[in-house]
């Protein structure tokens, strides 16, 4: 009887320290959400990482991994990580021909990935653009310096907007 309370005290207690000490991952997300906005890359990669190796990551972290990755230009990686994700939202499936476009790494696109893309044609323009440079044979040197120079001022402005947004707060 004095055997089995003890192990009872010392499960309880141990539960009790376990709960205490782990932040939920609802938490973890919204840190590493916010670094993400405030541009600490790195660190969210870092980060991401670790949680990949301990656990599954959640829908959010794989998104926010990937767009991560994406903004650090870790092609290698990135393609790595496509691979692996099982549900694969408009938002990723965009990210990854984007990613395909812009990456001087050769990539083969599945038939299974351009067949998502064909399903956002009818609700998203830029799904559209994506298609037709997918289908054209071989990107011109001034359509993809075109293209990059637009990736860079796009997300020059959205820079700013998120330092405008900082300063009213």
């Amino acid at each position: 009887m004095n055997q089995k309370c003890i192990v009872f005290c010392l499960l309880f207690f141990s539960f009790l320290h376990c709960s205490q000490s782990s932040p939920t991952h609802a938490n973890d997300f919204k840190i590493l959400s916010d670094a993400f906005h405030d541009g600490h890359l790195t660190v969210v990669k870092s980060s991401l990482a670790e949680i990949k190796n301990d656990r599954d990551l959640t829908k959010e972290e794989v998104a926010l991994y990937a767009k991560t990755l994406f903004y650090l230009g870790e092609w290698k990686e990135f393609f790595t990580h496509w691979a692996g994700v099982s549900h694969k939202t408009p938002e990723l499936i965009l990210l990854y021909f984007k990613a395909v476009f812009v990456s001087p790494l050769p990539v083969i696109v599945s038939a299974e990935d351009e067949s998502k893309l064909i399903e956002l044609l009818s609700v998203s323009p830029e799904a559209c653009l994506l298609y037709l440079k997918l289908k054209q044979s071989k990107w011109k040197g001034k359509q993809r310096k075109l293209f990059l120079a637009q990736w860079k001022q796009f997300q020059t402005q959205v820079d700013r907007l998120q330092k405008q947004l900082g300063e009213i707060k």
